[in-house]
């Protein structure tokens, strides 16, 4: 089964993205190991004897801690913590000049030229043996202004009524501390630092997937004891005030079934295959599936070796997927770095995929759409009880080809 939850900062929250010294910038976002970390700190406090459930939350992965993701909107119909908030696809693109959303425009009296997605005409580029700029011609320019569009980067969330969409809003400012002599517990000459924090207030939302629905029980009593006690903390200078949460909301969470994945997948290949007609270009597998990540994922192979593509002969190895072809991707990487509160010990770097990627497969015929619900609802590469490897097959998202 799986939970959503909405966490809400009380105090800046400052997360780095890695280890170095000068670094002064923060995610945007709460990482799943991050959060998983603050309820383990806390349950060593509050229930330092009971070590099978700490290792029944933490230990065995039945419980997976997905990332956190902004849930901050200005307008009222995108403010339902019902409605989940995603990452934006790589595939998505705005105008350069005047970025964002159509919806809510008026409202909040922005100029907005609207948000696109490119898989499409990208894909068929791929098909075509990248000849035919046929299928490119149409997203090439911003249809308003036909100035240069741009990677649309950040969270949204979709409203209950078509066309009810919006990116969620992240702001941030910078906390400057002098350093402090070890010596004399004054302030230290020379050293004068900046850190970039997320602002009290900001609301996260995001979801948890747990074995059953006791284990279910169990931790949502402890998250209310964790925060009624005032102990989630997170993320970087917590001994000066930073990182406190609370958890607002925790819930049941509907998860896709396979019919609903179904019926969205060949949604999308009925589409798919108009657009390469209009365009005059040859769909020579007989059905074609998006396949979007909704976190960084991590896809190890042998010691310090990473996949940094999803690929068809990977689908074949774990789910059996046989004969699935790479049509075209879009995909990132970052490097993975992370603390140990518990050891204090940094973790082992590794490389991830980032969220957001997208790779389009081609199929020699309709796949099972059973295991297309497995692999979404379990996710794919290792450490998915920290938030990673969070998949979405057939994203909604990449049907869309006018602008939002």
């Amino acid at each position: 089964m799986r939970a959503c939850l909405v966490v809400r900062a009380q105090t800046p929250i400052s997360l780095r993205a890695g280890r170095e010294k000068e670094g002064a910038r923060t995610l945007s976002y709460i990482p799943g190991t991050a959060f998983l970390g603050a309820l383990a700190w806390a349950h060593t406090i509050l229930r330092p004897n009971k070590r099978d459930e700490f290792a029944e939350f933490f230990l065995r992965e039945r419980i997976y801690f997905g990332n956190l993701y902004p849930a901050d909107f200005r307008h009222p119909d995108l403010q339902d913590d019902s409605l989940p908030v995603c990452p934006l696809p790589r595939t998505a693109h705005t105008c350069k000049r005047f970025p964002g959303f159509l919806f809510g425009a008026d409202l909040e009296e922005e100029e907005r030229h609207g948000v696109t997605d490119h898989l499409i005409p990208w894909a068929l580029f791929a098909l075509s043996g990248e000849q035919s700029i046929n299928p490119l011609n149409a997203v090439k320019h911003c249809p308003e202004c036909r100035g240069v569009v741009d990677r649309a980067e950040g969270f949204y969330r979709r409203g209950l009524q078509g066309g009810q969409i919006g990116r969620a809003e992240v702001k941030k400012g910078i906390r400057v501390r002098i350093g402090i002599s070890r010596l004399t517990g004054t302030a230290a000459p020379g050293i004068l630092y900046g850190r970039e924090v997320l602002h009290e207030g900001t609301l996260f939302w995001g979801t948890l997937r747990i074995a059953d629905k006791q284990l279910f029980n169990g931790l949502r009593t402890f998250v209310e004891e964790a925060t009624s006690e005032g102990l989630l903390r997170l993320g970087n200078n917590r001994t000066r005030g930073f990182g406190r949460v609370v958890v607002s909301r925790f819930r049941e969470f509907e998860e896709d079934d396979s019919k609903k994945i179904a019926r969205q997948a060949r949604t999308f290949d009925r589409k798919f295959r108009e657009k390469a007609n209009e365009c005059s270009i040859s769909t020579p597998h007989r059905f074609y599936l998006p396949l979007t990540l909704l976190s960084d994922t991590i896809i190890s192979e042998f010691p310090q070796s990473y996949r940094l593509l999803v690929t068809g002969d990977y689908l074949a190895k774990q789910w059996d997927l046989v004969g699935a072809h790479l049509v075209y991707h879009n995909a990132g990487r970052r490097r993975v770095m992370g603390w140990s509160e518990l050891w204090g010990l940094p973790k082992a770097d590794e490389w991830a995929i980032t969220m957001g990627s997208v790779f389009l497969f081609g199929f020699p015929e309709e796949p099972d759409f059973e295991v297309m619900a497995r692999i979404q609802n379990q996710g794919i590469g290792s450490r998915r009880s920290e938030g990673f490897g969070q998949v979405r097959l057939a994203d909604p998202f990449h049907q869309e080809d006018k602008f939002l």
